[in-house]
Formats: structure tokens, sequence, C-alpha cells
């Protein structure tokens, strides 16, 4: 019933360590005191101000008020800092008050005045990796695996920056884990323990890679790797007792114990945790211990502690601020309320968590329209200049030609029939010339409308694929875990009446099921193509006709791109056959030679002429399937000989 708590524990808490894991030095008191000592002794206004800079994204995770007052001076002064410093110390300040439209302001404004300032390099990459982040909530991972990748790894190798490289590669492991890439995330960690191997002194980034690799290892689970890095940490924190990172190691440590089974110990390591976040003022990591010890009360099936923890979340709506973890808890306490036996509640928590995923899905809906519109208008906008252009170019072609024929002419007044042939002569090359241009001309531009209906092709399909997943892993997640709760809470009720509403249900469960398995059938994902294939055609057997289906060296490693193009070429096939074809028998062939895979849909029914036929939308739909995975298409028919579909295509 709770298997999918270690996922919301992983989405919450990189959700939130994400932003939390700064580059503070780990001793934090002789750091401030020295930024305080330079403030009140440096005579130079711009080290004097850039230190107030230093101080104020000090002090913003865990006091607003001595952060702004620090952030202030600067903005009250006068000075002369490198342009975009500025910018990015205040996108630091709204991003921990809160305040995503002016710290998305102030990070693009920073990154757009030091990306030629080779000197000021750390502070552009702090700016890009921020920027990033705090799109996540809104655009997802992708753009923070986006930004690492293409810009933050790229430009800390270029720039030298070893601390920095070795903190984007532990970042974006921390990202693969948060959507479950366990095996990947571990990849990146190691390639940053690699660079960390090049810093003589332990810093934060030792500290922050090692509770990421913590993390992983407990999550796969490994508790024997996860200790090994859980020791590394505790040498380093143990010299740092008033770190801003010790919440965070008992943190790391409650996950160990409670990989290995000890959920007491769990409790005492995230009770010691909680304590140093409240008196660090860290309301966004208490909450995720608050999330650890709910987890730790699941383990032990102690459900009436783990509700209570639920509900203490939800009221001091820290984390549950934002929609998404809002309706993750809903969800958790939905599930825990239905162990109690308390179905209402339960109930009533899961309409409130789908009314909430209806809120997310609409918002994320508009947005993408907003997206597409604004695609449009630069399309469109592309189109007239490119328009105008070409009339510019015709003009400029037109003006010369008149030019040129009015020297031909004033020269003919001089040289008679001789110069009268010449411009005869040119004329008419020049006819040529032109005909020539036009033809090359509408060739052009019929291969770029092509090209587009292509490109327009392949969006419309990935955009369909897309949606039939989303829409059979809502219909999954959603409907189907209403759909389970109503039969529950109708079975618990006793009454010979629900029974018929029962067997109703239970039909509906089955057919939601096959809606989502059409849309999206988990055996592609599962099995691999031919076992998807081979349940296809038993699916769709029936009593007018039998379907025979026949595989030969079907790899395992098509892409995923490939298997689902076939899938659904072969889908279409038959349901064409089902609707026009008249047929007893078909039969199913797939096959792959080396590289080569070859499949064929053949049946005996009433065939058709191909010149006397106008292809529709099915048709349409297998070509532009076949394009997709740059295959060839071969459709064989006569009327009274039936139809053979033949596809082929490379992997």
């Amino acid at each position: 019933m709770f298997k999918k708590i270690t996922l919301l524990i992983i989405f919450l808490f990189c959700n939130h360590i994400l932003w939390s894991q700064q580059l503070i030095p780990l001793d934090e008191k002789k750091y401030l005191n020295q930024l305080n000592s330079k403030i009140e002794t440096e005579t130079n206004d711009s080290i004097r101000l850039y230190n107030y800079l230093l101080l104020s994204e000090y002090w913003a995770q865990s006091d607003r008020l001595k952060s702004w007052q620090a952030l202030n001076k600067v903005l009250s002064a006068e000075n002369n800092l490198p342009v975009g410093i500025l910018e990015y110390y205040q996108g630091v300040f709204y991003t921990y008050n809160g305040d995503k439209t002016k710290a998305k302001q102030h990070y693009e404004n920073s990154i757009k005045l030091l990306k030629n300032n080779t000197k000021q390099s750390e502070i552009l990459l702090k700016a890009i990796y921020n920027f990033a982040y705090i799109q996540v909530e809104d655009k997802g991972y992708d753009v923070l695996v986006k930004t690492l990748t293409e810009q933050c790894i790229p430009l800390s190798e270029k720039s030298g920056n070893v601390e920095f490289l070795a903190y984007s590669y532990t970042q974006l492991g921390l990202t693969f884990m948060s959507v479950g890439q366990f095996d990947t995330a571990e990849e990146y960690h190691k390639k940053a323990l690699e660079q960390l191997k090049k810093i003589p002194e332990q810093k934060t980034v030792h500290l922050i890679t090692y509770f990421n690799l913590v993390s992983n290892y407990c999550y796969k689970p490994d508790s024997k790797s996860a200790k090994i890095y859980l020791d590394k940490a505790n040498h380093i924190i143990n010299q740092y007792p008033n770190s801003q990172h010790l919440a965070n190691y008992y943190y790391q440590e409650a996950m160990y114990y409670t990989t290995r089974e000890d959920y007491d110990l769990a409790l005492l390591s995230l009770n010691k945790g909680a304590k140093i976040a409240k008196d660090k003022n860290q309301p966004k990591l208490l909450h995720m211990l608050y999330f650890r010890m709910y987890n730790v009360y699941l383990m032990q099936k102690n459900y009436h502690k783990a509700k209570l923890q639920l509900e203490t979340i939800l009221d001091e709506n820290i984390l549950s601020k934002e929609s998404v973890n809002r309706k993750i808890t809903y969800t958790q306490l939905a599930a825990v309320n239905d162990v109690l036996g308390n179905h209402k509640q339960a109930y009533d928590w899961m309409k409130k968590s789908s009314v909430l995923n209806d809120s997310l899905q609409q918002q994320k809906l508009l947005e993408k329209m907003n997206e597409l519109e604004i695609l449009y208008e630069t399309s469109e906008k592309q189109q007239t200049i490119d328009r105008l252009e070409r009339e510019k170019k015709e003009n400029e072609l037109i003006a010369k030609n008149k030019n040129l024929r009015i020297v031909f002419l004033a020269i003919a007044l001089g040289l008679s029939s001789i110069i009268a042939f010449l411009i005869y002569r040119t004329y008419k090359n020049q006819q040529k010339l032109n005909k020539q241009i036009n033809i090359s001309h509408q060739q052009d531009l019929l291969h770029i409308e092509n090209e587009r209906k292509y490109e327009a092709t392949q969006a419309v399909l990935q955009g369909e694929e897309q949606e039939r997943q989303r829409i059979a892993q809502d219909l999954h997640d959603s409907m189907g875990g209403m759909l389970a709760n109503i039969r529950m809470s109708l079975s618990s009720l006793g009454y010979d009446k629900t029974t018929e509403i029962r067997e109703k249900i239970d039909k509906s469960i089955v057919e939601m099921r096959r809606i989502s398995r059409n849309l999206m059938p988990e055996t592609l994902k599962n099995l691999g193509l031919e076992i998807a294939l081979k349940e296809l055609c038993e699916s769709m057997n029936n009593k007018h006709f039998s379907i025979q289906f026949e595989a030969f060296n079907i790899s395992e490693n098509i892409p995923f791109q490939t298997q689902l193009a076939l899938y659904r070429i072969t889908q279409e096939s038959i349901s064409n056959v089902i609707k026009y074809a008249q047929a007893q028998n078909v039969i199913v062939q797939i096959s792959q030679n080396e590289k080569t895979i070859s499949l064929t849909i053949e049946d005996d029914g009433i065939g058709f002429n191909k010149s006397e036929i106008n292809y529709g939308l099915g048709i349409k739909n297998i070509e532009n399937r076949v394009r997709l995975i740059n295959g060839t298409l071969d459709i064989i028919s006569k009327k009274g000989e039936g139809t053979t579909i033949n596809v082929e295509c490379n992997v």
C-alpha cells in the first residue's frame, strides 16, 4: 500500500536539498568572523561592500532580516562592483524568501551581464545553476539536467573550477536520484569523487557529495556502501559541530538506520536533527526530518503516529506550501486513514488530492499553451521576415535587369543591328535564367514545406505518445485508486445491495485497465517488442478471424521509440483489417537480420485497387510512423487477393 513512500521522500528531499546544498565554508564561525572583520576594517569600499553581499548570502537561509540588512547596505551605497554581481546576490535573497519571479529576473540579468566576464566565472556558474533550480517546480527536472550538462559542467571545465565541477556532478546525480534513477545517479556522484581527489583540503563539496552518496545507496538499498560514506561525512562534521549541515547529517544517519531496519536508532537520529534544525531556524529541513519520521512510523506499522506526523506537517505548512508536496501529503493521509479503517476520511483526502492534481494539470496545460502561442507568433514573424527578404531580392534583381536593358538600348541606338541582335540574345538568355531561378525557387519552397510537414508530423506523433502515456498514467494512478477505494468502502458496508454496484465497479476497473493498456502498453515497456506484439495479436483475435503471430531473432536492444512505432503500425494495420478487409486469417510476422528489422502484416481479405482508392487516416498514420523511424513502407493489394503491408527499418 505504501510502496510509493520511498519515491515520495526522494522527491520532497531533492526538491529542498538541491537548493540547500550551498557551498558555504565548513568552518562557518570562522567564515562569519572574517566577513565581519573585513567589513569593519577594510578601507576599500568595493571589498567592504562585496563582503556585505557574502554576509547577505550567508544569512539568507536562516535569518531574513540580517540578510536584507546586509544586502541593503550595498543597495543604498554608491559602488563600482563588477556588473552582474549585485544582481546575483539579490536573486539569492529573493529565492530563499519565496519570491521566484524577482529571483528569476535578477538571475537573468546577472547571467546577461557576466557572460563575457571571465574574472567572475564562479558567480556566473552559480547564477546559471540557481536560475535553473527555481524553474524545477514549474518545468520539471529536465531544465536542471539540461543546464548542468550543457552549461555548468562545460563552463566549470573551461574555467578550471574543479570545486564547482565536482558540485555540478553531484547535483546532477542528486537530480537523477530524485526520479529514481539510482544507477545513473551513482555514476555522476563517482565523477564528483574523481574531481574531489584534485582538492587536497576537505571542503563543503566533499561533505555534500558524501551525503548524496549515502542517500543514493540507502535508496538502492545498499547499507554497506552507505556506511562507508556516512563515516566519511561523520569524520568531517565532527570537526565542525556548529555547521548548518549537522541536521542534514542526522537525516542521512537516520536513512542508514532505516535501511538496516534499526527503527529506534533512526528515530533517535531524527529527533537530534529536528532539535538542531529548530535551533538553527531551518524550517524546510526540519520538515524533511518530519517526513522521514513519518516513513519510520510506517515501517514500524505505527499508523496512528504516522497520521499525526502528516497532520503536523500540513498544519505547519512549510513544504506543503508547494502544490506538488501538498498533493503527495494528501495522498499519503488517504492511504494511512484507509489502513486505520477511516474510510470516509481516506476518501476525503483522496478527493482533495484529485482536485489538487486537476488544478496542477490545468496550470501546466495553460503554461504549455502559452509556450505554443509564443512559438507560433515567433514562427509567423520569421515567415514574414523571410517573405520580405525574398521580395527585396526579387526587386533588386528586377532593378538590375531594368538597368541592364536600358544600357543595352542606349548602346543599340549607336550600334544599329548588331547591338539589336545582342539585346535580343541577352533578353532570351535572361528569360531562361529567370525560368531556371523560378524552378529552383519552387523546388526549394517545396523541399522546405515537406521538411516542415515532416517536423510537424514528428511533433504530433511524439505529442500523441506523450499524451497517451500521461492519460494512461492518470487513469492508473488517479481513477484506479479512486475506484479501488470506493470498492473497499462498499465492501466494508457488507450489504447485499452493494453486490451489483461492486460488480459494476469491477467491470469499470477492468475496462479502465484495458484502455490504459491500449494507450501505453506496459508489456512493451517492461518485456519488449516481441512479447508485446504477441499479446496484441492475442487480444485482437475474435470469432470472425484468427491472427497468427511469428517472430524470429528479435533483439532486446531495439530503441524504445522504434519498438513503439512498430507496435503502433501493427495495431493500426490490424484495426484496418477488422474495419475493411472482411478477412478470415491474418499473419503478423516480424524478424531481425543483424541491424535490419522486417515487419509483415498479411490478410486474406477482399483487398483493394491502389489506383482507385484514397488512403484514409489509418494508412497515413502508418506512413508517418514509418518515416519517423527512417523506414520503408510497401503496400501490396489487389481486389479479391487480400493485402500485404511490409515495413523495413534499421536499428
